[in-house]
């Protein structure tokens, strides 16, 4: 993954148009640029449920609900820090959404010290994402940082 798509990025989520749009357009860039088998998204906290919920992703379909501490995204949300398990078999209380994930990494975007979205990446690839988590930490901080209501 080369650092330009983070311009690319950015040019995507202040340019014009529909928040939702945006926000697949940003992932399918990050989908691309990681390849086949890859899997990018956000799992949204739905206060009233008490669960994060699937948001915009791009790639296999995935768990729709995940519980607070439960799983790789679950524990991103308690914990209010970014996580990267280069391989998931180990991880205790995995959540196997895909047979054919190996590694993942999870970062939560907050909001009033909250966190209101976990971005979750996947893939195919035993420690797949090593050498991308320099950009994909910027990639949070892009997506953390974008208001759908303007004033970026």
């Amino acid at each position: 993954m080369e650092k330009e798509i983070l311009k690319s990025i950015q040019a995507e989520l202040n340019g014009d148009g529909n928040s939702l749009a945006k926000l697949l357009n940003t992932l399918s860039l990050v989908k691309e640029a990681l390849g086949e088998g890859s899997w990018v998204g956000l799992y949204v906290y739905d206060e009233k449920s008490n669960s994060l919920n699937l948001g915009p992703f791009q790639g296999s379909p995935a768990c729709e609900v995940i519980k607070p501490a439960k799983g790789v995204v679950g524990s991103c949300y308690t914990s209010k820090r970014a996580l990267y398990v280069k391989d998931v078999s180990k991880f205790p209380g995995y959540i196997s959404c895909d047979s054919k994930v190996k590694s993942e990494a999870v970062w939560p975007l907050m909001y009033d010290e909250q966190v209101i979205a976990v971005l979750d990446i996947d893939s195919p690839k035993l420690d797949g994402l090593k050498d991308e988590l320099p950009i994909l930490d910027q990639l949070a901080v892009l997506l953390g940082d974008y208001n759908p209501a303007g004033g970026n």
